[in-house]
């Protein structure tokens, strides 16, 4: 193997296919980044056993081959050549020889029959906005748990309609849910692999692996989406990725959420943000924050004698009765946070009862169930 390519095109390819590679691998050959050249371009994988990732990206190739090299010393050493340069890897024997200008670096090889066969994708369940499904993933992921005991929590639930992507996530306090359009692919049905692509039904996608496919979505007008009984997977020109699907299913979201309300009130998202920011420094780990909500503005207040008293205020418009709720600072802003809206909707119920946050007249693009504190006084 013999090929030529950017240093910079190099280093995007490299980083990418890290995001794969266990820090502490259960099997050394999984350190291993695998590297294909053929056909003019070279393909850069990392795989885990529960997901993989892949950039390809177009170079000369004098010799194809492939060969597999420590994926973390490759990144470091690529991203420390000059990126207006080239690199020439060629494979001698069992080593891998990096060489850029003056520099020429030496890297044994792994195993490569010991190294795993990647997963294949059969074919695609539909295609999607890329950006519409970034935004819409990285949104409802925040509420995901991180708390690997409960497994079922860490995933992103996809519920799969006709035209209709639905994401939801839950960490049993916060539960965001957003919709996406999307072309269900028509053939799929016709795939005749053991994972055939599902285009309706649900399946659980490991959050990070949500947060993963958010990241090659971005600006990124239609990607393929597959979503199987075990896998899913995303692709867009120059970057796959795939993840184990988990086994079991959240609670019904739609059972969850309030549809009437007692109180209704709105603010700009921002400077009730920031509000809430000033406050939060004043506070504990278990501190509540305060609001009390009445005609014409939000009073956002926290603290103890001990740790120092402070409050802040945005204007606000309110529908139905003041009220005084509590809440966990850090799970507030999480969830206003994803609000993609210049204005703020907190519905109320009670303020011992879930409360509904979202953007007037957005609740489709996304929303979110935040359950308060209740007050002890």
């Amino acid at each position: 193997m013999k090929i030529t390519i950017e240093n910079e095109t190099l280093a995007a390819a490299t980083q990418w296919a890290l995001r794969a590679i266990p820090a502490h691998p259960p099997r050394p050959v999984l350190a291993g980044m695998l590297i294909d050249a053929a056909d003019g371009e070279l393909t850069l994988s990392g795989y885990d056993y529960y997901r993989s990732a892949r950039a390809t990206e177009p170079c000369d190739v004098a010799e194809p081959g492939k060969a597999l090299v420590p994926g973390r010393v490759l990144t470091d050493l690529v991203r420390a050549l000059p990126k207006t340069r080239h690199t020439t890897l060629a494979l001698e024997g069992t080593d891998l020889t990096l060489s850029c200008g003056h520099a020429h670096i030496t890297l044994p090889t792994l195993p490569l029959e010991d190294y795993p066969a990647l997963p294949a994708v059969e074919g695609a369940s539909g295609t999607v906005n890329g950006t519409a499904l970034a935004e819409a993933g990285a949104r409802v992921a925040a509420a995901a748990s991180t708390d690997e005991t409960i497994a079922v929590l860490t995933g992103v639930e996809a519920t799969l309609d006709d035209g209709r992507l639905v994401l939801s996530a839950t960490d049993r306090y916060a539960f965001h849910v957003a919709h996406v359009p999307w072309k269900p692919n028509p053939k799929a049905a016709e795939s005749k692999g053991k994972d055939q692509p599902l285009t309706e039904g649900k399946v659980l996608v490991p959050a990070d692996v949500v947060r993963d496919a958010a990241r090659i979505l971005a600006d990124i007008e239609t990607a393929e989406i597959t979503f199987t009984r075990h896998q899913f997977a995303v692709s867009v020109p120059g970057r796959a990725a795939t993840g184990s699907i988990l086994d079991g299913q959240l609670p019904d979201y739609a059972a969850l959420f309030p549809t009437e309300f007692d109180t209704v009130v709105t603010a700009d998202t921002e400077q009730l943000t920031t509000a809430i920011k000033h406050i939060t420094p004043l506070m504990g780990k278990t501190d509540p924050m305060i609001l009390d909500i009445s005609d014409g503005q939000i009073i956002v207040r926290a603290g103890t004698d001990d740790s120092g008293r402070g409050r802040d205020q945005v204007d606000a418009t309110l529908e139905g009765a003041p009220l005084t709720v509590a809440f966990s600072p850090t799970l507030l802003l999480k969830t206003l946070q994803q609000i993609d809206g210049a204005t703020a909707q907190l519905n109320f119920v009670s303020p011992t009862k879930p409360a509904l946050m979202h953007a007037p007249d957005q609740a489709d693009a996304f929303r979110g169930l935040l359950m308060p504190i209740r007050l002890s006084s």
